[in-house]
């Protein structure tokens, strides 16, 4: 199994520091499959 909770993920940009997640939580049993998608560039990695 695969747990977060309230995860949060802020950049540095030339503007100041941007949250681009805030308070995900996700859990994947196993078993599960899960895909992440999005535009190329939109930051899945």
């Amino acid at each position: 199994m695969i747990e977060t909770r309230n995860l949060v993920k802020s950049v540095d940009t030339s503007e100041g520091l941007l949250t681009i997640l805030k308070g995900i939580t996700l859990k994947v049993n196993e078993g599960e499959i899960v895909a992440i998608v999005g535009a190329s560039g939109s930051g899945k990695s």
